[in-house]
């Protein structure tokens, strides 16, 4: 390490301007905590876990600047060199480094000798070089968890001491500018986690989110080239440290949970004792979760069908359902396996499953994309979500792609442009398909009659795209739901019965207008008619004032609905299936 030569920010003794101060003798120092987040909703766990694993280091002082990408970067810059700090540290993700960089480059020029280091994803292995080329205001990178250098690093930036060579860093030296790094990989890893106090502990720790983050293990044994967690060693907390930390979060107020875990359910009986714990002593929590489909043996299970209604919320990273691409991937899967897996989640009522596909990966073909879409639409996921793979720094794929034959782009989002089965203007379409699944499919008001087109018609998903692409569809349209019904209605004009009293029921449904429902008009009714049966609601509604009710006459089944303003707004608030073949 190098001493710090003597200067407006780094004086071993206070200089006019610098913020340190005197307190028993002792020189405090302020840092800075740059905290960007995606939006007001998130909230990194880096600062409460550095802050917990440094407290230590009594004679820093801690501030947090937090903002979110929409903010302006010019007005950050000035607050930041307003709060005069020794040190100023963030954490770079491929959504706010760009953003970053334009904040740091403004306030390095008003606050040259300030010292700025960074951390988080975008430094994982060789990233943690590319960052400081990237930006010439960033001195130092750290590569894995922070937590193991962030005391060392203060302690000597106390002593006067520029922190150069340390192993898990690239730095800059300050005369030369020449980059150098020492050790980046494997990642860094913390020896203390998961001994240290919980972050929650921290004052930092942000409870006035929608919901918080915890670990409860880190690393994954699985060999998934593209993550960044590729075969790193698994480590877990106990189950009484859970239930301690839950306990905690309980005590703050906290009600939604997002673990970070990337295989909550291995090895299984230890998620099995997880989710018991959280059923039968957390009740009031809710938990989001990532769970692999395919490691569901029996007991966890017998578990998941006991869940408390509404307390989980599950996501399936199942990525593709070719068994040759998940090989290319290293996932040790198998398609049918997870398939299976996935039909059973989404079997269970207490709670929601998602399922997410990746598009670009290799060995990957179009139709093999149109093919995973289409059988995870007949399984029928609460919500499916299908993203361009990213080549992330410091991932084995990052590596690989030339070799795998991938392009992509070498900025953020660093997103997948062509492989040697997908032209860049497949990649374009499927980028498309996502949009059309997360407009028609994730839409629970069309994901019934979508699910049934998509049933019916053997090419739907790619047949409609290509009907809504005539009409201006793109990877950023947003139409409103009754301009998605009227598109998928008119696509479907020459389908079945079935599909068509499908569409027009759902669009009753979704309180949208009743004299423009598609194919049939609703007729008025002064009564109920009889042979009606109860689908959806409650029989008292016939007797509050202000009811109205509605025949929808289709070609193979007909509904009665009853809308008032006092109980729904626009939806109706019973619907019965009239089976009478025949208009009373």
């Amino acid at each position: 390490m190098n001493s710090i030569p003597v200067g407006r920010r780094w004086a071993l003794y206070p200089t006019p301007g610098c913020c340190l101060l005197i307190t028993e003798n002792r020189f405090v120092m302020r840092l800075v905590w740059l905290s960007i987040n995606a939006s007001y909703s998130h909230s990194s766990l880096a600062l409460p876990l550095l802050h917990q694993a440094s407290r230590t280091q009594s004679n820093w002082v801690w501030h947090k600047l937090e903002s979110s990408l929409g903010d302006s970067p010019e007005e950050l810059a000035v607050q930041l060199a307003e709060l005069e700090a020794d040190l100023v540290c963030c954490s770079l993700y491929l959504f706010n480094c760009e953003f970053v960089f334009s904040v740091l480059q403004r306030f390095k020029v008003l606050q040259p000798d300030c010292m700025v280091i960074a951390g988080g994803p975008e430094c994982l292995g060789s990233g943690a070089v590319s960052v400081l080329e990237k930006c010439w205001a960033i001195d130092l990178a750290a590569s894995g968890e922070g937590e193991a250098l962030m005391p060392e690093i203060l302690q000597a930036l106390s002593k006067g001491i520029l922190p150069h060579g340390l192993s898990g860093t690239a730095w800059r030296e300050p005369h030369s500018g020449q980059i150098i790094a020492k050790e980046l990989t494997p990642p860094l890893q913390y020896d203390n986690w998961p001994k240290d106090n919980p972050p929650c502990q921290s004052k930092f720790f942000a409870l006035d989110k929608p919901f918080v983050q915890m670990e409860t293990t880190r690393g994954c044994p699985h060999g998934c080239i593209y993550c960044s967690s590729n075969r790193t060693e698994m480590r877990y907390k106990s189950l009484e440290q859970v239930a301690g930390e839950l306990e905690l979060l309980s005590k703050k107020g906290v009600t939604e949970i997002r673990l970070l875990d990337r295989t909550f359910n291995l090895p299984e009986k230890r998620a099995k004792l997880l989710l018991q714990m959280f059923r039968l002593k957390f009740p009031e929590l809710k938990f989001h979760i990532e769970i692999h489909p395919q490691y569901l043996g029996e007991e966890l299970r017998q578990e998941l069908l006991l869940a408390n209604p509404g307390q989980l919320h599950l996501e399936t990273g199942i990525q593709s359902l070719q068994d040759e691409v998940l090989q290319a991937l290293g996932r040790e899967a198998s398609a049918d396996k997870s398939l299976q897996g996935l039909a059973f989640l989404c079997q269970c009522s207490a709670f929601d499953t998602h399922a997410d596909l990746l598009a670009g990966l290799p060995g990957q073909g179009y139709e093999n994309i149109l093919d995973d879409l289409k059988r995870l639409i007949a399984i029928g996921p609460a919500e499916l979500q299908m993203e361009i793979l990213k080549v992330l720094p410091g991932t084995p794929l990052q590596k690989q792609a030339t070799a795998l034959g991938i392009r992509y782009n070498p900025a953020p989002p660093y997103e997948v442009l062509q492989t040697r089965l997908l032209s860049p203007r497949m990649l374009r379409q499927a980028g498309k398909l996502s949009r059309l699944v997360d407009l028609f499919y994730n839409q629970q008001k069309l994901q019934a009659p979508f699910r049934l087109a998509c049933a019916e018609h053997a090419g739907f998903i790619n047949d409609f795209m290509h009907f809504l692409s005539n009409d201006g569809f793109s990877a950023h349209w947003a139409g409103s739901l009754s301009k998605r019904f009227i598109y998928l209605a008119k696509f479907c004009h020459n389908a079945s019965d079935h599909l068509k009293d499908c569409i027009a029921l759902h669009w009753l449904k979704a309180g949208l207008t009743l004299n423009e429902t598609p194919y049939y008009q609703p007729e008025a009714l002064s009564e109920i008619p009889p042979d009606c049966l109860l689908l959806e609601g409650d029989w008292s509604v016939l007797g509050l004032k202000s009811t109205r009710l509605y025949l929808l006459h289709g070609a193979q089944q007909s509904h009665v609905l009853a809308f008032n303003r006092a109980v729904a707004m626009q939806q109706p608030c019973a619907i019965w299936q009239y089976q009478a073949n025949r208009t009373p």
